[in-house]
């Protein structure tokens, strides 16, 4: 038949090539830090917070918040990549990952290196203690001994800020390997942010763990996204990505889901844990944060 001549076809196939060619100038394709596909450095091993579970079943705050930034830039990242609190900056600096949402707070070096959106959420260090521990209230019952903290943050800082006679400090590589010193009676208690103490206590339950109430060292935490420096303009469109998010109530059943134990403990814990607009301005897309 006439219709099925080569010189048809190929007129047939040019004609759809121009219009898809057309389609695709008119839509291209979202991009961000300039590509359309990023990786996520995230923890794995903070129940409530950022957790994989052996299923490989992701849950946490920070993996809701990484799935609304993905839906919120139309873009797609890769699936999450597993990184330690001691490799978030230097391999954000080196390309090895684009993006890190790893219960990542703000400082003053880290911000000469990367650009922090944020914060999403603010917490306070404490303690999480175990059976032993049933009647520690304040600091001095802590007096002599064993407390664990992990090494890449800023739980070590405060920590060594106490007087070295009256605790001995403890490092291990990770929270889950305080997490098991202390279940194992090696440590008297771990100290790190309540956001993971809290997470950790709730899936603890039959161990007896509990975050000690109203018992905090150091100034507040302030969580925020971290990526490479050079992408301002990328980097204030995150930030009003986290603003309404931290404004939504999306935010607030984010928390209630993932970390159960803030509310039930903190009759005002939405106040306590939810930055400010003024806060995220003061610290995102900045060399130094602030006023």
């Amino acid at each position: 038949m006439g219709n099925g001549t080569p010189r048809y076809r190929a007129s047939v196939l040019g004609l759809v090539a121009v219009i898809l060619a057309g389609c695709s100038s008119n839509h291209p394709q979202p991009r961000f830090l300039d590509k359309t596909t990023i990786s996520v450095g995230m923890h794995n091993d903070l129940p409530g917070v950022s957790y994989l579970s052996n299923t490989y079943v992701r849950s946490g705050t920070d993996y809701l918040l990484e799935q609304r930034i993905d839906a919120e830039l139309g873009i797609t990242s890769i699936s999450p990549t597993e990184i330690s609190s001691a490799d978030r900056v230097p391999r954000l600096v080196a390309g090895k990952v684009d993006m890190v949402i790893g219960s990542f707070s703000i400082t003053a070096d880290r911000m000469k290196d990367i650009d922090f959106v944020g914060p999403y959420l603010t917490t306070r260090q404490g303690f999480l203690v175990g059976p032993g521990g049933a009647n520690v209230r304040l600091l001095s019952d802590l007096n002599g001994q064993r407390v664990c903290t992990w090494a890449g943050t800023t739980s070590g800082d405060a920590l060594a800020q106490l007087n070295s006679a009256h605790v001995d400090v403890v490092t291990q590589a990770s929270a889950a390997e305080c997490l098991t010193e202390l279940k194992a009676g090696r440590v008297f208690a771990f100290s790190t942010d309540q956001t993971i103490l809290y997470g950790f206590e709730d899936v603890n339950a039959a161990a007896a763990l509990r975050v000690v109430p109203d018992l905090t060292i150091g100034a507040p935490q302030h969580y925020g996204i971290g990526i490479p420096k050079g992408h301002r303009r990328d980097c204030e469109r995150l930030k009003q990505i986290v603003k309404h998010y931290v404004e939504s109530s999306t935010w607030i059943a984010d928390i209630e889901v993932s970390l159960p134990r803030i509310p039930a403990h903190d009759r005002d814990w939405v106040s306590h844990y939810k930055p400010s607009a003024a806060a995220i301005d003061a610290r995102s897309c900045r060399d130094r944060a602030g006023s």
